[in-house]
This record gives C-alpha cells, sequence and structure tokens, in this order.
C-alpha cells in the first residue's frame, strides 16, 4: 500500500494525500508541496501512512521540502498586495459594468496566478474582464463565482454563539440542512434565530439533528394519551433532552410534566390490573366472550335452517273442525254456545269431506312423518 501524509491548505479546508519521499514530517508542520497550480505553502493534517490504493483517487503529488523563514516573508509579501489587487479589479468591473460582488483576491505562492472571488444572482460573461486584468497586473487571472457559504468561509467572522464560524474554523464541507432538523429540535422557525451570517441554514442544525430523532422516538407522540400516576391525560409537549412529557390529565384538565420513567411504571400497572380482571371474568370484555363452535355444530344449525317450513307454525291460526262460537244471550244469563258452520259445510254432502279438512289434514301427516298423501277423489 503506498505511503502518504495527510496536507492542508487551508485550517478549514479539506484534506489531501501527497507522498512524503524521504522527509519525515510531523503534523502540525508547514511544508511546500507541489501542485497543478505550482508551488504552494500548507499545512501537515497527519503524518505518513498506508493507505488502500483505492482511496487515492489522482496522482500523487510529491512534498518538495520543509517551509522556512524566507517562504513565510514571501507568503506576507503577496498577501499585502491582495487588497491593491482587489480594488484595482473593482475599478475594472465598474467600467465593463458586470452585476458581481467581488469578494477576494487571492495571488498563489509563486505569484504566477491571481484569483479573484465574486458573487453574483446569475451567470456573468467575464471574458472581456479577464483580458483586461491580465494586461494590467501581467499575470494568469482566473475569476471565480461562488456562493453565500463561501463567501461566509473566505472572509469568516463570528456566529450567533458567540464563536468563530465553522466553515472558517474547522468545517471542511458543508452539511446538508434542511427545515425540518429546525423542527426536530423544538427550535423557534425564526429565520433571524436559525440563520448564519450568509443568510443559510445554520451548519449546526445537523450536528445533534440524529441525537434528537433517536431519544424522541423514545417518546409518545403529541396528541397520544398516556397513563400518568395522577390519572389518564393527554400528551401536549415533548421536553426530548429531559426525556419528560407534559400532559394535560383527563379528569382535572391541569397541565403536568411527568418523566418517560412515571408514565412506563403507571401504564405497566393499569396493564397488570386489567389482565387480573379479565382473568377473573369481572371485565365486560371477560362476561361478553363466547365459546367458539365448532365447524360440524354450524353446519348442523345450517341444515336446520334449510328445511324449516314455516307453514307448521302457522297452522295454529286456521280453524279446527270442531270450534265453537260462544256468544252472549239477550237475557243476562249464561252465554249461548253455537257449533260454527262453515259456508260450504251446509251444502256438502254428508259422506264428502270439508273443504279445509283436506289441507289440514296434510299438515298434520306432515309433521307425523307420513308423507302428503293424495286428496280423496
Amino acid at each position: 500500500m503506498p505511503v502518504v501524509v495527510g496536507i492542508r491548505f487551508k485550517d478549514s479546508g479539506k484534506v489531501y494525500y501527497f507522498d512524503p519521499g524521504d522527509l519525515d514530517v510531523r503534523a502540525g508542520e508547514h511544508v511546500i508541496v507541489e501542485t497543478v497550480r505550482g508551488l504552494e505553502l500548507a499545512r501537515v493534517a497527519y503524518e505518513r501512512r498506508e493507505v488502500p490504493e483505492e482511496e487515492i483517487v489522482a496522482e500523487l503529488k510529491p512534498v518538495v521540502r520543509r517551509a522556512e523563514a524566507a517562504d513565510f516573508e514571501r507568503l506576507r509579501q503577496l498577501q499585502s498586495r491582495h487588497d491593491e489587487a482587489l480594488a484595482r479589479c473593482a475599478e475594472k468591473v465598474r467600467e465593463h459594468g458586470l452585476p458581481m460582488k467581488l469578494v477576494k483576491a487571492e495571488y498563489s505562492f509563486d505569484g504566477s496566478r491571481l484569483t479573484f472571488y465574486f458573487t453574483a444572482e446569475k451567470r456573468v460573461d467575464f471574458r472581456m474582464l479577464v483580458r483586461d486584468l491580465a494586461r494590467t497586473f501581467r499575470s494568469r487571472i482566473e475569476l471565480r463565482q461562488i456562493g453565500p457559504r463561501d463567501e461566509a468561509k473566505l472572509l469568516g467572522g463570528i456566529g450567533p454563539c458567540g464563536r468563530i464560524l465553522c466553515c472558517a474554523s474547522f468545517l471542511p464541507d458543508y452539511a446538508r440542512v434542511s427545515i425540518k432538523m429546525a423542527k426536530d429540535q423544538d427550535l423557534p422557525l425564526n429565520p433571524s434565530k436559525i440563520s448564519g451570517v450568509c443568510g443559510r441554514l445554520l451548519c449546526c442544525l445537523s450536528y445533534e439533528h440524529e441525537q434528537y430523532v433517536t431519544m424522541r422516538a423514545e417518546l409518545p407522540r403529541k396528541g397520544t394519551w398516556v397513563q400518568t400516576p395522577d390519572g389518564p391525560g393527554e400528551v401536549i409537549a415533548q421536553l426530548v433532552l429531559k426525556q419528560q412529557l407534559l400532559v394535560q390529565l383527563a379528569t382535572s384538565g391541569m397541565q403536568e410534566i411527568y418523566s418517560l420513567d412515571q408514565i412506563e411504571v403507571s401504564t405497566a400497572q393499569v396493564a397488570a390490573l386489567a389482565q387480573a380482571r379479565n382473568a377473573e371474568g369481572i371485565t365486560p370484555a371477560a362476561q361478553q366472550r363466547r365459546p367458539e363452535r365448532d365447524r360440524g355444530e354450524r353446519r348442523r344449525l345450517r341444515d336446520e335452517i334449510d328445511s324449516y317450513d314455516a307453514f307448521d307454525e302457522l297452522d295454529f291460526l286456521e280453524d279446527d273442525d270442531d270450534a265453537t262460537l260462544i256468544l252472549p244471550s239477550a237475557s243476562a244469563g249464561a252465554p249461548r254456545v253455537e257449533p260454527v258452520v262453515g259456508p260450504a259445510e251446509s251444502n256438502a254432502a254428508p259422506d264428502a269431506p270439508a273443504e279445509g279438512a283436506a289441507p289440514a289434514a296434510r299438515r298434520r301427516r306432515r309433521r307425523s312423518g307420513r308423507g302428503d298423501p293424495k286428496a280423496p277423489e
């Protein structure tokens, strides 16, 4: 495996791999390295180590030598010319009428390249400006359009927390930050409270977001009902870091704060009491529980329903042959009893059966199981 050292060009920049050669450099030392832009002064992030070849994405450039006092003096002289170069470039920008705002000018270590950083709302055609600047400074000119976060990183500053900006001090990459992270941490959704000096969401919102999500998952959600030592209630708010809940009690309507342990103990006690009562059969669920019928019994019930004859149950509505009618007499004495004679009975022959006798007989035979005989001829 190749042996490399980690080199960082800025305090908050990325770490790049370089070939140390025979040099035994220590972390924190300044060295001169070879880059695609020429020689550059950089600082050692970590000492030589072996890394897999898959981690090396480009050709390894060598570490030329350790930095000397003359190198730091040269760097100081180049930095002193940055303000003058930035002012002259601003004049050229106004002459060309370009909608761009210059942020910083920077010379390379060997002085052969001058880079200008600027911001703009749209893409800017600065080809004519580059030619004019090249004739003015007599060096290679490079213009880079950057965003608000890069501008804050180059200029530096103090954040709302009172510390130096993370991007300008130690943060190598910009974290992906969303408004959902602020909601998960119960932060006020006020732009002035959750925005940094760059006008974008604070990068530090992503530092503790994963921990907040993990701790919030252990708490009941808002609107759910929980069992407290003082009775059931509804969760109004979550105190994530304290692992506590603000609960509005159902009985009194008061709002009280309970820890997660208290909620769990009360819920376990109520559940144990409910299970004991259910086992004793004194709960409504236990009283209403019915034994499950087997499939054979269900089949017999279905056959009984299919063979049910409603006419058998309606026989009592018909008149019997020996029915009598009780009529009140004219006097206040006992009632007069007369036999009931159908309209066809008075004119029928003595040997002929009555009209209503045959159906009634058939129904009685059907009940006795002798079938349905044919009517007499």
